[in-house]
């Protein structure tokens, strides 16, 4: 792998590709999944160097298997993903050119990802991914999880052809093994993993040489999908009937297993609860199905078991992409929920925390009600009345947390039942409303149905007693306004709790999370001082006052603020407040354009010398400060006197905060339109220290400067860095010199 990474590290470029990933490849098609490819290419370096990529990235998709989730190659990878689903969810005739380069791609991350988008859509893509695939694929490691999937999950669409194209290789598969006395053991092995994900899915041929080789050679490792699976937690998460066999039982027979099944004490290799719940899982994800026939048998079984049913109807419906049963799955949960055994079992003491419990129940009931949200999957309307009416029940039955003064309040309100359970009723009310938006209705019904239940929760959540409710408010405060405008409005400082100091910090903590502005949400930020506290209280993390600037500084750029006294960017700036303005610095960076003037040019040059003009005024340096205000380089499109004045003030502290690179390449940018100012910010920069990265742009602007005829301020620049220790200009001051003399050689001589 190469060293090149980005201006951001891995962690911010994660954060900003993770929201607008997939829009780009919605609004851009195969422009943004090529040029994102490009990016990944740039960052691996030689195709050779990607061979093991399975590695560092199990699973093309999110999964818990993959250890480096936070590396740059990691983020492109996400980042690739995405915009080729976007691009996929609109004009997928033109974006199956992205695909196709994806797949023959001589990048193996690359392919994998096209792999993984031909399984995920594979009604659109499932004719190309035949054109490009490979028999070498389905013997390379690299492959494997994402040809597994896409197996799984698209079998069934395969055509005849398709079919026997598959069946074909599988059938003339043999690998090049490292012990050749093993051959044939090793080819049928691997030919009963390739068919395993398309067994059951009504093939008989499939199924019948899918049989014969697990009886000859045994069944699948326990994850098939994967050649290598790391565990964590228990070792004695086994259960004792595998999930096949669970598939070919009858009703009776599936009743006696889990009724009459008990663990093997705490044996570490025994069979558990959590393990049978597991291969249920699988069994109801394999099953042709779904289980819809059996759905009602699992009104009376343990908990571990409606767990495990349930999960398995989530995994089948959002990772394999195959149908469920909901009408049956709701009936189910409505009687779950209703039963007297189900606050009995919420109120009582839980069991060890590594066995499925109620709670697991109600956050798999949430997740389920969550999942039939989206706007890809289309139930009946009078489901999702009784989803509302299942979320009622369960909410009636589970205490809210009080707030504490944790840092954490987004986590644990989206991971504990209860506040997965406000997510998810947050969620069906979109869908309702969408739904009804759809058919040109009113929102009345709807809100009818939410209104007691927002209204009974943010009673709690005002007086500080409901800690996932006031954090959730935060995170979809937008969506609640899109709900109903007067009572978002109406209550906005009751949802930013103006009553509990530990309730509104878990709404700050949620608005974090915030990616849009509006007009509205902007003015009640700023009217109920919201906006400001979220600026400067302590306590709070990071991102709740980085959120909060970013804001601000969008709202000026797009002169829905600007520097009113007693606003609050002026406020800033008067008290020259340096964290504060450098984020902003930073944030408005990311706003630059690469091609032409960027479109806020103006209102940044405005804020530059206002920030310069206070500084002078103050009478001190603001090193870190004026460090950063050379982030605001990139939106200088005409370097004038004021502007040169500024920045050359900026410029010899550019390296306190390490934004050398910044000015270097904006200066090398401007060195041919404005080389005498070009010259003046250069040597201010000097004064302090000798910018030496990039390199390319350090020669590139004083060879400008010297084409430009700044030829003498070139030399010097040159012999400057030389009088300091850098080799850096050295061959250009060489070049320069040759160029000097031919021009002096080309002069006619005097008489």
């Amino acid at each position: 792998m190469t060293d090149k990474t980005g201006v951001l590290d891995s962690f911010h470029l994660g954060e900003v590709l993770k929201g607008s990933a997939r829009k780009l490849g919605e609004r851009c098609g195969p422009a943004a999944v090529e040029m994102l490819s490009r990016r990944f290419a740039d960052c691996i370096g030689q195709p050779d160097e990607d061979r093991y990529s399975y590695l560092w990235r199990s699973a093309i998709e999110e999964h818990p298997q993959d250890a480096h989730k936070d590396g740059f190659r990691a983020v492109l990878v996400d980042a690739i993903r995405d915009a080729t689903l976007g691009a996929l969810s609109t004009n997928w005739a033109e974006s199956l050119k992205a695909v196709r380069g994806l797949l023959e791609s001589p990048y193996s991350t690359l392919v994998r990802i096209g792999i993984y988008s031909c399984g995920e859509d594979y009604g659109h893509t499932g004719v190309l991914f035949w054109e490009c695939a490979k028999p070498d694929w389905f013997l390379n490691l690299a492959y494997w999880h994402e040809l597994f999937w896409l197996i799984k999950k698209a079998f069934t669409r395969f055509s005849t052809s398709e079919r026997s194209q598959y069946l074909a290789i599988v059938d003339n598969l043999h690998g090049d093994w490292s012990d050749p006395s093993r051959q044939e053991e090793w080819d049928e092995t691997h030919r009963r993993d390739l068919l395993h994900p398309a067994y059951g899915l009504g093939d008989p041929e499939v199924d019948k040489k899918y049989s014969a080789l697990v009886e000859r050679w045994g069944p699948v490792r326990e994850h098939p999908d994967f050649h290598s699976y790391t565990t964590t937690g228990w070792v004695g998460d086994r259960s004792p009937v595998e999930s096949d066999a669970l598939v070919g039982m009858s009703n009776d027979e599936l009743l006696k297993v889990l009724r009459e099944f008990v663990p093997e004490g705490r044996r570490l290799e025994g069979s558990t609860y959590r393990g049978l719940a597991s291969a249920l899982s699988a069994a109801v994800r394999a099953s042709e199905d779904g289980f819809a026939s059996r759905i009602p048998l699992f009104t009376d079984v343990g908990r571990p078991y409606q767990h495990g049913l349930l999960r398995g109807l989530i995994e089948r419906l959002t990772n394999d992409k195959r149908q469920i049963d909901w009408a049956a799955t709701l009936s189910l949960v409505q009687s779950i929920t209703s039963s007297p055994s189900f606050k009995i079992d919420m109120e009582a003491e839980q069991p060890e925390a590594w066995e499925p419990s109620v709670k697991w129940v109600v956050g798999d009931i949430a997740d389920l009600i969550k999942a039939a949200s989206n706007k890809e999957r289309r139930i009946a309307p009078g489901l999702r009345n009784q989803c509302v009416e299942i979320l009622r029940k369960v909410l009636a039955v589970t205490s809210p947390k009080e707030p504490a003064d944790s840092s954490d309040a987004v986590s644990q309100a989206i991971n504990s039942p209860r506040g997965r359970t406000l997510e998810a009723l947050i969620l069906t009310a979109l869908a309702m409303r969408r739904d009804e938006a759809v058919h040109g209705q009113a929102s009345g019904a709807t809100w009818a149905k939410i209104e007691p239940l927002l209204d009974t929760e943010l009673v709690s959540s005002n007086a500080g007693r409901n800690a996932e409710f006031a954090t959730l408010c935060g995170m979809y405060c937008a969506n609640l306004h899109y709900l109903n405008p007067e009572w978002t409005t109406k209550n906005f400082d009751r949802i930013f709790s103006l009553s509990s100091d530990t309730a509104w910090r878990c709404t700050a903590q949620g608005f974090a999370y915030q990616h849009y502005l509006y007009d509205w949400l902007f003015a009640k930020l700023v009217d109920g001082g919201h906006l400001r506290r979220m600026v400067y209280m302590e306590g709070l993390p990071d991102q709740v006052a980085d959120r909060a600037l970013q804001f601000l500084g969008l709202a000026y750029l797009e002169s829905k603020d600007e520097f009113n006294d007693g606003g609050l960017l002026a406020e800033l700036i008067t008290n020259l407040k340096v964290k504060e303005l450098s984020k902003l610095c930073w944030f408005f960076w990311t706003m630059r354009s690469t091609e032409g003037t960027p479109q806020y040019s103006s209102k940044v040059l405005v804020f530059w010398k206002r920030i310069a003009e206070q500084i002078a005024q103050s009478g001190t340096t603001a090193p870190d400060l004026q460090s950063a205000l050379n982030q605001l380089a990139p939106f200088i499109d005409d370097l004038t006197q004021p502007l040169t004045e500024v920045w050359a003030a900026a410029a010899a502290h550019a390296h306190v905060k390490y934004n050398g690179p910044v000015l270097v390449e904006n200066l090398a940018r401007l060195a041919d339109r404005n080389p005498q100012e070009v010259t003046a910010v250069f040597r201010a920069a000097l004064s302090s220290f000798v910018p030496d990265f990039p390199p390319q742009d350090v020669i590139r602007c004083v060879t400008k400067l010297a084409d430009a005829g700044r030829h003498d301020d070139a030399e010097q620049i040159c012999n400057i860095y030389s009088e300091r220790g850098s080799q850096l200009l050295k061959e250009t001051y060489h070049e320069l010199r040759e160029q000097q003399r031919a021009l002096d050689a080309d002069k006619p001589c005097s008489s």
